[in-house]
């Protein structure tokens, strides 16, 4: 037996056991011990994606606040949440979500400054070549000075290269592109910089961790860009690599290692800030039982292969439990559908949950 399949088989089989004993026999005594407390003190952090909804659950909230030492707010901080109006912030449930990393003695991660992408809706008739570079940087300014101090670090620029852009260099499209060309991700950071200095300064970047369609474009876009940002004095300090990992590619991938090989080498940190297992294509095909255990193996392959590699520091999980997770909030389809999270939709453990946690211990341990 190869040693990835022994690896899934005994992942999903433990964790089906601890399933087991959590609905009724010995549940006291079988209690897992909480993924923060695996980390503790080996200098790596272990975060969850959320919204201030999901973390008034009181389910949800304490599971989150046990078992992580980091958290990311999923809409909170976004350009749509934070600006009603041009001339207005609303920081509520941004200071809500703060607060609450705070009680929990979580660090936060500040998820993002700029996207093109979830703008509010007066972009459309307010932003202009001549007026958008000082709302850029006004808005980064005020947002990351409220917190500063606060944050670990800050998604300053999300997704600037996409897969699927029509332009040679690879740039995603959208209004901050559109208005500033790509000056737009220079005077992000500086700003960013100049309002919170001691905040790790991210360019959040995806489909580069499997070989798919134009990948390797993608990857080769990022370090040439990388190369002359950095050149120029663009003030990045790490990327983050999203990792939201696709059940029907294959996962490993020597194109991917060069490109974290090629990124640590620049000096830069390798984070990974948005993992999760899309099942899609097994939706249909394959039982919950057995997506669960390739889920598994996914997550425990993907953590042990790249943590290393990038000598990473900080891991955040985008989808905590099936109940809330942004691949069935896109479908019609309704919710509890794909099984991505660590959790199933009644907050029980999966093996996905048996799987990290193995992945942990294994990574501290060597």
């Amino acid at each position: 037996m190869k040693r990835r399949a022994f690896l899934r088989q005994g992942i999903a089989s433990s964790a089906l056991l601890f399933q087991l004993r959590v609905n009724g026999v010995e549940a006291e005594s079988s209690t897992p011990i909480p993924l923060k407390n695996i980390v503790q003190g080996k200098g790596l952090y272990v975060g969850a994606q959320a919204t201030k909804g999901q973390l008034s659950r009181e389910d949800l909230g304490e599971f989150v606040a046990n078992n992580f030492n980091m958290l990311t707010a999923g809409l909170e901080l976004k350009w749509a949440a934070l600006r009603p109006t041009p001339a207005t912030f609303d920081f509520g449930g941004a200071d809500w979500m703060v607060d609450f990393a705070a009680k929990k003695s979580m660090r936060f991660h500040g998820h993002n400054l700029c996207w093109n992408v979830s703008n509010p809706k007066w972009f459309s008739t307010v932003l202009n070549p001549s007026n958008s570079r000082r709302m850029l940087e006004e808005h980064i300014t005020t947002v990351a000075k409220r917190y500063s101090g606060r944050v670990d670090a800050w998604d300053v620029v999300n997704e600037p290269i996409d897969l699927r852009s029509p332009r040679p260099d690879g740039l995603h499209t959208g209004p901050w592109l559109d208005m500033l060309g790509p000056e737009y991700i220079d005077i992000a950071f500086h700003a960013a910089a100049a309002a919170d200095p001691g905040a790790i300064r991210v360019l959040n970047i995806y489909q580069v961790e499997q070989d798919q369609d134009r990948s390797d474009f993608v990857r080769r876009a990022t370090i040439d860009h990388l190369k002359e940002w950095l050149k120029r004095g663009v003030p990045i300090q790490a990327i983050g690599l999203q990792s939201h990992i696709g059940t029907s590619l294959p996962l490993a991938s020597e194109s991917r290692d060069q490109f974290v090989r090629k990124v640590r080498d620049m000096g830069l940190e390798v984070m990974i800030t948005e993992l999760d297992v899309n099942d899609s294509h097994l939706v249909d095909t394959a039982s919950a039982n057995d997506r669960d255990k390739i889920v598994a193996g996914y997550y425990y392959d993907y953590l042990t292969d790249v943590v290393p590699l990038g000598k990473t520091k900080r891991i955040t999980f985008w989808t905590v439990t099936d109940k809330f997770n942004w691949i069935d909030a896109g479908s019609s389809q309704g919710p509890g559908r794909h099984r991505p999270g660590l959790l199933d939709t009644d907050m029980r453990p999966k093996p996905v949950y048996d799987a990290v946690a193995k992945a942990l211990e294994h990574l501290v341990s060597t």
